[in-house]
Formats: structure tokens, C-alpha cells, sequence
């Protein structure tokens, strides 16, 4: 049974998840990036368990140390220098902490979209933006849905081809190459009958018609308004204190970063309620439901 944060109606989840996403991408400040990566870390761990969790980290580690490790190759500002390059470009601190952030902040990013291609399914995206832009709605909806589905054709196709001997683990480094390519053709050739056979089906139903009616079973409710409503003041506080400057920061030319005053410390408390807003909904509807059954 679905309850919590993930039966709320669509619009709310929406809110949310832009809001947090777009102080998270926009707004580089670092303890800002820390927060919505712990908030993020544990509402991926709620959603997809162990496995959601590692499967996240492992598709951030390895590039997180890269972005880490090249950003200082590349960029040379920063007034603080820890050495120079053969070709005499200085080796910055700063450089080194910009990197470290840009790395906190694809992570935070990552962990976020897991948590929306879980909770935000297509069904949802069609249902909102379906009537106003039918294309780019159905466009996003088989976006969301098109990397769990390649995945498990992919493990098919491969399973395949192995039992017909052409697996790429096995074999000269040609005959790997030649059974690669055979199944990456077979995953476009699907990819694309795939796209193909659903443009299809979509227009049959008469899919963007604007007579076309459609049943919704999503309606706002009485929690919806609720935490649509704290959405909406916790984003108007947090852009009230960046109008007003009170989460300064800087990387270039020197590391500045403002984290006094008890209206920034404000400003954190409320960004970390926000973000864990959908686990406080989750933890609170599971144990409403421990408590009746209890009662039984």
C-alpha cells in the first residue's frame, strides 16, 4: 500500500521537489549543499533501501574524486597557491574546494532525481502536464520510465546472446568488441521500435486531442494544502534571506562564506526542514498505521 509523501497529489510533490532542487543547483552555498546531501542520502535510503543507497554512491563516487581532482587542472583562480604546473599554471586552494563543492552538488543533484524517478512516476507527469504541453509531457514521462526499462531488456538481450556463446566477458578482445556491438544494436533497435510502438499506442487513444477527456484518481487534500502551504513559506524565507545576502558566499578570488547570525542559522533550519519534509510525512503515516493495527 502506497501512504505517506508518495500518495500525495502530484502538484505537491512537484513543489517540492522543485524547490529543493533548484536551491540546491542555484544556490552553491556549502552548508546548504551538505544539508540537502544528508537529507537527500537519507530519503534515498528510506525510498530504495540499501541497495537505492549504494547504488547511488556508486554512481557518485568515482566522479565526485574526478570533478575534485581535475577542477584545479582547469581552473587556476584563487589567491591561495599550493603549487604550479609543469606549464607554470598555479595549483589553487580555492580551485580545490570549488571542485569539492561542484562534486557535493552533482551528488546532492543525483540523489534527489532517484528519490523523483521514484516518487514522481509517468502517470503523474502526464497527469499534470498532459493538457498543457502533451508532447514534452509524454516526452518526460518516457524519459523517467526508459532507464529501469533498459536496464532489464539489457540483462535479457545479454542473458541471450549468452547462451548462444556471444557474451562480451568471455573470448580475444575482438570477439568481445563484435558480441559489444551485436548487443548494442539489438538495445537501439529496441530503443527505437520501443519509442515507435508507444507514439503509436499514444495516438490511437487520441493522445493530445483537446476534446480528449481522462480519469484522474488524484485530487488535493486537506494534508496536500498543508504541506504545499510550508513549502511555499520556507521557500519565501529562504529567498528573502538570499535577497538580503545573510547566506554569502565566495570561492573566487578567496574563500569566503558567511554561517553567523541567528537569521542564517534560521535559514539552514528551515532549508533542513523542507528537505526532510517528505520523511517526517512517511515516519508519521507509518506510524498512524502501526497504531491502528496495534488496535485491531
Amino acid at each position: 500500500m502506497k501512504a505517506g509523501f508518495m500518495s500525495y497529489h502530484p502538484l505537491t510533490q512537484l513543489i517540492f521537489f522543485a524547490s529543493v532542487l533548484s536551491f540546491t543547483m542555484f544556490f552553491m552555498h556549502p552548508v546548504i549543499l551538505l544539508i540537502s546531501l544528508l537529507a537527500g542520502s537519507l530519503y534515498v535510503f528510506y525510498v530504495g533501501r540499501i541497495k537505492g543507497y549504494f547504488d547511488t554512491f556508486r554512481l557518485t563516487f568515482i566522479t565526485s574524486v574526478m570533478i575534485v581532482l581535475i577542477n584545479p587542472l582547469i581552473s587556476h583562480g584563487g589567491v591561495t597557491v599550493l603549487a604550479y604546473l609543469p606549464d607554470g599554471n598555479p595549483l589553487t586552494f580555492e580551485s580545490f574546494i570549488f571542485g569539492a563543492a561542484a562534486a557535493l552538488l552533482m551528488s546532492c543533484t543525483l540523489k534527489w532525481f532517484y528519490s523523483v524517478n521514484k516518487i514522481f512516476t509517468s502517470d503523474r507527469v502526464i497527469y499534470l502536464f498532459g493538457r498543457i504541453t502533451p508532447k514534452l509531457a509524454l516526452l518526460i514521462s518516457m524519459t523517467l520510465s526508459f532507464v529501469s526499462k533498459f536496464i532489464s531488456q539489457l540483462k535479457t538481450v545479454r542473458a541471450a546472446q549468452y547462451t548462444l556463446g556471444h557474451d562480451i566477458s568471455s573470448g580475444s578482445p575482438v570477439k568481445r568488441i563484435r558480441n559489444g556491438i551485436r548487443i548494442l544494436s539489438a538495445m537501439v533497435q529496441w530503443s527505437l521500435e520501443n519509442s515507435v510502438d508507444t507514439a503509436d499506442s499514444m495516438k490511437s487513444r487520441g493522445y493530445g486531442l483537446k476534446k480528449r477527456t481522462s480519469y484522474s484518481i488524484y485530487r488535493i487534500m486537506r494534508h496536500d494544502v498543508i504541506f504545499m502551504s510550508l513549502v511555499l513559506l520556507a521557500d519565501l524565507h529562504m529567498m528573502i534571506g538570499i535577497q538580503n545576502e545573510a547566506l554569502y558566499y565566495s570561492y573566487y578570488p578567496m574563500i569566503e562564506i558567511d554561517i553567523s547570525g541567528i537569521y542564517s542559522l534560521s535559514l539552514f533550519a528551515v532549508f533542513l526542514l523542507l528537505c526532510l519534509m517528505p520523511l517526517i510525512a512517511d515516519i508519521k503515516e507509518n506510524q498512524k498505521w502501526k497504531s491502528i493495527q496495534s488496535k485491531i
